[in-house]
């Protein structure tokens, strides 16, 4: 899987979550962007409405309201796993994407990082539908 700014929205549809925030997340260059618009790229082609993401980034906020630093506690995390099921039955492609998401979901500075990376999408959701206007 080739990442950085020069990849075309085939080649973007084509990537396995999974491993495309894994690159995000790594100890190379944050490539969180490029990522984030693959994730607009597959939502979108799957007709996704953006309402689902938002939801997704509410419930994610609301594992990390009041959070102290460190590990996010097991009731958290389990409160988080049963709002985000009744996102993953919408779509299979919503479901890999949150999946991916959840699997990083240890500890605060996690949480806010995957809300601050679906905001991101959200953003390129919205600057997208934008543009097509015009």
């Amino acid at each position: 899987m080739k990442i950085g700014t020069s990849t075309t929205r085939e080649e973007r549809l084509a990537w396995d979550p999974q491993q495309a925030l894994a690159v995000a997340r790594g100890p190379g260059p944050d490539e969180s962007s490029t990522v984030a618009i693959a994730m607009y790229d597959q939502l979108a082609a799957a007709d996704i409405p953006i309402d689902a993401l938002d939801m997704c980034i509410m419930f994610w906020s609301r594992a990390l309201d009041g959070l102290q630093p460190g590990p996010v506690p097991a009731d958290r995390l389990q409160r988080l796993d049963q709002d985000l099921a009744m996102e993953m039955r919408t779509s299979p492609v919503l479901a890999r994407w949150l999946t991916a998401l959840r699997a990083f979901a240890v500890t605060a500075h996690d949480l806010d990082w995957i809300i601050r990376f679906c905001l991101q999408a959200r953003q390129t959701w919205l600057l997208s539908r934008q543009l097509r206007r015009q």
